[in-house]
């Protein structure tokens, strides 16, 4: 069905195979679950010897993870608080097995509490996951199988995520949330220009935004990374936040344009983690200066009147590393100190400036699109009926608002259907206005790098002209790391977070994705007809007749 008159619960075949009298339904969960996940791809860690096994095994291991994201994909969230009768055994209560969407292998998901099995089940994504890296990471070409199922383990993973409430929580305080960082960040880097990869580029935001929301997530990103990645990702010297920045920088400046809706989740991720930032890589300091120069041209700043919601986000990020984790972040201030200009302009923008910068960019008759496949737009998986738990079309909400707490100290953002599906702004081109320029200075926390700039710019101008011009940066960094800035900032502001919040659209964009993945990974032997598929559009490349969604 279009994506527009999907149902999740319509499926026959799925209501039986999911109900909780389902013949062998138990054993067939777990069976599929230790299928995929006690797979290890290393095997006896001999060079080649994949070469002289047959890939069954692997094979296998793919069918095993689709047919168990299918199944986890529809009816409706398993209850997560345990059942058991008289003899200490887990039920499922008849009153919640026989609601319609009932689905007993999203209990049995939601249901799984022992730390052992929460730890193998981590330890079997990172292990197959990191295949990814590793096996293009060897001395010898070829030496090491490489899964191509990564992205329906992504999926899987995403379902843990959101059914079972213990399972992030026992990922972020008993192991290292920093394995599963690697290989997403890896994906992500190699497919920012791929077109039929933009999926999988969205599943990794999603996941990294969702773990983002956490503290500890952002402390234990501090962790140094030493893991020498096969591409061309620049040499730094720092933790796994400053690897998360540097890729999400590369995805802005060097990816595909219809990633462009994503910029604000890339933004947030990086400022929910900024505030547990110790010490920033220089790499890192100067890409998140260059996209606030970026943010902050003409060109991307007048074109549309929300445009400046980027800087604010940067802003932000700014704002936490100087206020919280001024000593150590070096790099950071210097590299603000060099860029003054670009932060001098943007505070002092008048509307006379805006609009003479604006018509200088755009003239005075340009239309703007953000989307360039316009005719896509009947195909976009965000126009979405929400439907009750028998599966019946209510009422859709437009977008899920931002809720603030009552001690202003953290802030939940939900992802709207901007940040899943094409963004389509076609029209009458911006043109600045009073009220325009009134909320754009509203919004955008300068005070804090005024201050700092008032401050440290008179000590570095000083230092250079003692050596009259000449001046190793060496220097600068060492003053600057003895300086204090107690008393001259503002009164440190309450650190927001912005949490993933679960909502139909997301719903709906995971199982066209998924079902996009199954669509492509079973081709060899065509078992779908194409031109019969609604819920996602395919296309063929012209030039390697390779199928896409």
């Amino acid at each position: 069905s279009p994506a527009d008159e999907y149902n999740p619960l319509a499926s026959r075949w799925l209501a039986v195979s999911v109900a909780a009298d389902a013949p062998n339904a138990v054993c067939l969960f777990y069976s599929l679950f230790n299928t995929v996940l006690s797979y290890d791809p290393h095997g006896m860690g001999v060079p080649y010897s994949s070469s002289f096994a047959s890939d069954s095994h692997v094979k296998l291991i793919e069918l095993s993870a689709q047919v168990l994201c299918v199944l986890l994909d529809c009816g409706l969230p398993g209850s997560p608080e345990p059942v058991s009768n008289a003899y200490d055994d887990p039920i499922v209560e008849f009153d919640e097995a026989s609601k319609g969407g009932f689905n007993i292998f999203r209990t049995l998901l939601a249901r799984i509490d022992s730390g052992k099995d929460l730890t193998f089940i981590y330890k079997g994504f990172t292990r197959l996951l990191s295949n990814v890296y590793e096996s293009k990471n060897t001395l010898l070409p070829n030496s090491s199988q490489s899964l191509e199922c990564y992205q329906e383990l992504l999926v899987f993973f995403w379902k843990l995520l959101e059914e079972n409430p213990v399972f992030m929580n026992h990922v972020l305080t008993q192991c290292d949330s920093n394995e599963i960082v690697v290989p997403i960040c890896y994906l992500m880097y190699q497919s920012r220009k791929d077109p039929s990869k933009i999926g999988l580029v969205h599943i990794c935001t999603f996941v990294l935004l969702k773990l983002s929301g956490e503290r500890s997530f952002g402390v234990n990103l501090n962790k140094p990374f030493n893991i020498k990645l096969p591409c061309d990702l620049p040499l730094f010297t720092g933790g796994h936040a400053d690897l998360i920045t540097i890729t999400l920088h590369k995805l802005i400046v060097n990816g595909a344009f219809k990633l462009v809706p994503l910029y604000s989740c890339f933004l947030t991720i990086i400022c929910n983690v900024s505030p547990y930032w110790r010490r920033m890589s220089l790499v890192a300091a100067v890409k998140l200066v260059n996209l606030f120069e970026l943010f902050s041209s003409p060109k991307f700043l007048y074109s549309s009147d929300n445009a400046h919601r980027h800087l604010a986000l940067l802003l932000e990020v700014f704002n936490n590393v100087i206020q919280y984790q001024y000593n150590g972040n070096q790099h950071l201030v210097y590299a603000i100190v060099r860029r003054k200009d670009s932060f001098g302009r943007l505070s002092s923008l008048t509307l006379q400036k805006a609009i003479t910068a604006c018509e200088k960019i755009y003239g005075e008759k340009t239309a703007l699109k953000f989307e360039s496949d316009l005719d896509d737009k009947k195909k976009d998986i965000i126009s979405l009926q929400n439907v009750d738990h028998h599966g019946n079309p209510v009422a859709a909400k437009t977008r899920s608002s931002s809720k603030e707490d009552d001690d202003g100290s953290a802030t939940n953002a939900s992802i709207d259907e901007t940040t899943i599906g094409s963004s389509t702004l076609a029209g009458e081109r911006f043109q600045p206005n009073e009220e325009w320029l009134l909320e754009l200075k509203e919004s955008l926390p300068l005070e804090t790098i005024t201050r700092l700039l008032q401050h440290i710019v008179p000590v570095v101008d000083d230092i250079v002209n003692k050596k009259q011009g000449i001046v190793d940066e060496v220097e600068i960094l060492e003053v600057l790391k003895d300086i204090t800035m107690v008393g001259l900032l503002p009164v440190p502001h309450a650190i927001v977070i912005r949490k993933y919040q679960p909502n139909q659209y997301t719903s709906l964009w995971f199982t066209a994705f998924l079902w996009g993945v199954i669509f492509l990974r079973n081709q060899s032997l065509p078992i779908f007809d194409g031109e019969a598929v609604e819920l996602f559009q395919v296309s063929v490349a012209q030039d390697d007749d390779e199928a896409s969604t």
